[in-house]
């Protein structure tokens, strides 16, 4: 009696270990997994979502930040009164700066609602402040060369800050946060011109009035009232070519590496 006793409790610490067999899975079960799934992912949608909010936020800022300190240095340092802005610098470190202001607060409403409140307006204005700071750091870069007999003071904390600094936070910044709006056609590439286009028209408009003297002309190509005019249309020429090129290939990335915070999610 006692060895059927040990029998029958061994079995049953068997049977206990033993998986049973519960059938074929339902429909339901499927449905129960497949919504545990699709509740992951959108936890880690959100999840994501959040992190390229704060790191696009925490840029902007900086931005702001780096952008208001160098232009209030330049105005201090030169003591060249109002004609600090004559240079597309100093000019479109403020419209950025002014962007990037804009931008905090959008971020800071995008992340509570993890929602994009972006339009085809602010996605172009965003892309002209690039093509300028592109634009700018080109510039900058090219006049540093051996060919050129002098070099501007590029490791002063202003410049540094508003022609390399800046305009690779501000690239990087559209590139990698701004929602696309689809592939660009020509015209629509033309926008990303409009703030270098424009800075162009009111200097010139300034220097053939003389309210900005010829000896404060900011940059040689816009001497409008000396140079050849061949001169001048191979000089516009090339930069309009240069910043067309820049709105064209910063549309293009901004297409294809905007989604880089998603690949954890396949």
């Amino acid at each position: 009696m006692s060895d059927s006793k040990n029998i029958h409790q061994a079995g049953g610490k068997h049977l206990a270990k033993t998986k049973v067999y519960e059938g074929p899975k339902t429909g339901n079960d499927s449905v129960e997994i497949m919504e545990d799934k699709l509740l992951d992912a959108e936890q880690n949608f959100d999840r994501q979502y959040r992190i390229k909010k704060i790191a696009n936020f925490v840029v902007s800022l900086i931005i702001v930040v780096l952008g208001v300190s160098s232009v209030i240095f330049i105005f201090i340092h030169d003591s060249d009164g109002w004609l600090t802005f004559r240079w597309l610098t100093v000019d479109g470190t403020l419209f950025t700066t002014v962007l990037s202001v804009f931008f905090v607060v959008i971020d800071i409403i995008d992340f509570i609602h993890l929602t994009e409140h972006s339009t085809s307006f602010i996605y172009f204005a965003r892309l002209a402040a690039a093509v300028a700071e592109g634009l700018i750091m080109i510039v900058v870069l090219i006049s540093q060369l051996p060919i050129f007999s002098e070099h501007m003071h590029i490791f002063r904390y202003d410049m540094f800050n508003m022609h390399i600094l800046i305009p690779v936070l501000m690239i990087a910044s559209f590139v990698l946060n701004d929602p696309p709006i689809g592939k660009l056609r020509f015209l629509q590439k033309l926008k990303g011109t409009w703030y270098v286009s424009l800075y162009a028209a009111i200097v010139i408009t300034l220097i053939l009035t003389g309210v900005i003297p010829t000896e404060q002309i900011p940059y040689f190509f816009l001497d409008v009232t000396h140079l050849p005019l061949i001169d001048l249309i191979t000089y516009f020429g090339l930069i309009f070519a240069i910043a067309i090129t820049l709105s064209h290939c910063l549309s293009y990335l901004n297409r294809k590496l905007s989604w880089l915070w998603l690949r954890d999610l396949a």
